[in-house]
């Protein structure tokens, strides 16, 4: 006699391992992929690293710039935004792209 099967129309695989974990869940078991994500957080924190630096050079140089408003970058928020109109935009380009990639990073970071 053939075992009785509840999910007749689920496709043998894992269609069928998802719905049988649908109605049983505590049955569930999923790989962390604890190294991948720890390698990966440590690429976050090179890549910020090198980011952070890049920033700070930038902002030194932006800072002792006497022709144009790099010195108010570190103060006035409208002339870093507007940096780029003077062809000056690279702190400003770095504070986005890290932006985003601290972004990243700390959505990774906060499931540890």
């Amino acid at each position: 006699m053939a075992a009785f099967d509840p999910f007749p129309d689920a496709v043998i695989g894992y269609p069928k391992l998802a719905a049988k974990i649908e109605i049983l869940p505590e049955a569930a078991i999923y790989r962390r992929f604890g190294a991948l994500n720890a390698l990966n957080l440590l690429y976050y924190q090179a890549e910020l690293t090198y980011l952070e630096q890049e920033l700070q050079d930038q902002q030194k140089l932006d800072n002792n710039d006497q022709k144009g408003y790099g010195k108010s970058y570190a103060t006035n928020w409208f002339w870093l935004r507007n940096s780029k109109g003077e062809g000056n935009g690279r702190q400003l380009d770095l504070i986005l792209e890290i932006r985003g990639t601290l972004a990243k990073y700390s959505e990774y970071a906060t499931f540890r």
